[in-house]
């Protein structure tokens, strides 16, 4: 009868639909999903590589030194004053920790965070005028090194000392090595080396040798930078230099007469 093919039609649509949509169920049932597996996989984030030992101090080094500080225990930084040698307020301060037996630079402020400010970690004595200034450093992620020397003035932005400031192979300034002179906070460059740079995550031997107005800069041994200061700084204090970056660990400072 033709009163009733509307409700064929109806019927027809309706079986249509239930068929397509248990399909599209049927496509989405969990263990389908599982036997798909992921649409994305990343890989694995390599390991990060073990800090190696530290370079071996050279015997002659080891005896009738001025200072020796090797951090082995958490109360070393008692001895040692932290400075930022950029102008920085009070809440971005330089951390430094004691992590394993090694003096690392832990970012700036209590929210560890990262600054490109210049620091600094100082042995508060001894004074020192000549003599050579020896330090490991190993590089995990800051790219910038060096050394302190003969620091003297109240205020960290405007004092007065010489620096070794060494970059990592990575960055494209030049050049990479480079020995300076501060006044009041005035920097002026006192000899460079466009060299490749240092490598990171390896220990590296940093030394500085004052005599009167020659300075001498050694990496790993071999004679990086010599030059004479007509006007060499007095007597002050050495430290290690950095930016508070996080990343880089220092060890063995040792200085000798």
């Amino acid at each position: 009868m033709w009163y009733r093919q509307p409700h064929l039609l109806f019927a027809s649509l309706l079986l249509g639909m239930v068929a397509v949509f248990g399909g599209f169920w049927l496509t989405l049932r969990p263990g389908q999903a599982e036997e798909s597996g992921p649409i994305l996989q990343y890989p694995p984030e390599p390991p990060a590589p073990t800090i190696g030992p530290n370079p071996t101090v050279p015997a002659g080094l080891a005896t009738g030194p001025l200072f020796v500080a090797d951090f082995t225990t958490t109360d070393s930084l008692a001895a040692w004053q932290s400075i930022a040698l950029d102008f920085v307020l009070p809440e971005d301060h330089p951390n430094w920790v004691i992590d394993n037996g090694r003096l690392r630079q832990d970012f700036a402020g209590e929210l560890r965070n990262s600054s490109l400010a210049q620091v600094a970690l100082l042995a508060a004595t001894p004074v020192v005028g000549d003599g050579m200034v020896r330090v490991s450093f190993y590089d995990e992620f800051n790219g910038v090194a060096g050394i302190i020397a003969r620091y003297q003035g109240e205020v960290s932005y405007e004092a007065s000392y010489y620096r070794v400031r060494l970059l990592k192979q990575e960055y494209e300034a030049t050049p990479k090595y480079v020995l300076e002179k501060v006044v009041n906070g005035v920097t002026t460059p006192l000899a460079a080396v466009d060299g490749p740079g240092f490598a990171p995550r390896q220990w590296h031997v940093i030394e500085l040798e004052l005599r009167g107005g020659t300075l001498q800069v050694r990496l790993d041994g071999k004679l990086l930078m010599e030059t004479t200061d007509g006007q060499p700084l007095p007597a002050g204090q050495v430290g290690v230099y950095t930016r508070a970056i996080g990343g880089m660990l220092f060890d063995d400072v040792i200085i000798t007469p």
